[in-house]
């Protein structure tokens, strides 16, 4: 990558320690702090002089020089957040990345077993080519498993929305698809479909 790689939402720093520990200079970011200290902590002592730590939330608290970043990971971040700060996230990416760069953004579609009945709702308005169909007004009302340990909104993304989003904010799409997530608990297992991926190139 054409610069240090940008972890946002990284949490303890599962993504990050280990980008460390292959030479990479990592900014890790959260919008706990707490969260960040204890990457730091966990992070070997030989490696930190390559770790710098960006709490905040992203993207209005971040304010990195343009072309600073060579790629970005984007985590199971974006189905928190609508579509306008979606667009605006992409944005920003695309003017922090170095030419070259590129962004990997994981989410999570709607099919998930636990929101079974709101994929008729989702793939209804995919029919109706409604630009968000995969936002969830009340989670508690369709998930109520776990509907209580989540936020009250949820928005589930796929591979048209996602690359819709970072196209019209300039990059160029590599790939972009569902995939299946075998290390998530079976209540939330489903057919193989259970997350997106997407990868986009800045020009």
């Amino acid at each position: 990558a054409p610069g240090p790689a940008l972890d946002i939402g990284a949490a303890y720093g599962v993504a990050s320690l280990a980008a460390l520990e292959k030479g990479v200079e990592v900014w890790a970011n959260d919008c706990e702090p707490r969260h960040l200290e204890i990457l730091a902590t966990r992070a070997p002592a030989q490696l930190r002089q390559r770790l710098r730590l960006l709490p905040g939330r992203f993207p209005e608290d971040l304010a990195l020089p343009a072309g600073s970043v060579g790629c970005a990971l984007v985590c199971r971040v974006m189905h928190f957040f609508e579509g306008p700060r979606i667009e605006e996230s992409a944005r920003r990416l695309f003017q922090w990345l170095a030419p070259q760069g590129k962004v990997f953004v994981v989410a999570e579609t709607p099919y998930l077993k636990n929101f079974r009945r709101f994929i008729p709702i989702y793939e209804s308005r995919q029919q109706a080519n409604l630009p968000w169909p995969g936002l969830v007004e009340d989670v508690a009302a369709i998930a109520p498993e776990r509907g209580a340990s989540l936020p009250s909104r949820m928005h589930f993304l796929d591979p048209a929305v996602l690359s819709r989003v970072f196209t019209e904010a300039g990059f160029e799409i590599e790939q972009a698809r569902t995939f299946a997530r075998p290390d998530f608990p079976e209540d939330l297992q489903l057919d193989g479909r259970e997350s997106v991926g997407l990868i986009a190139r800045k020009p």
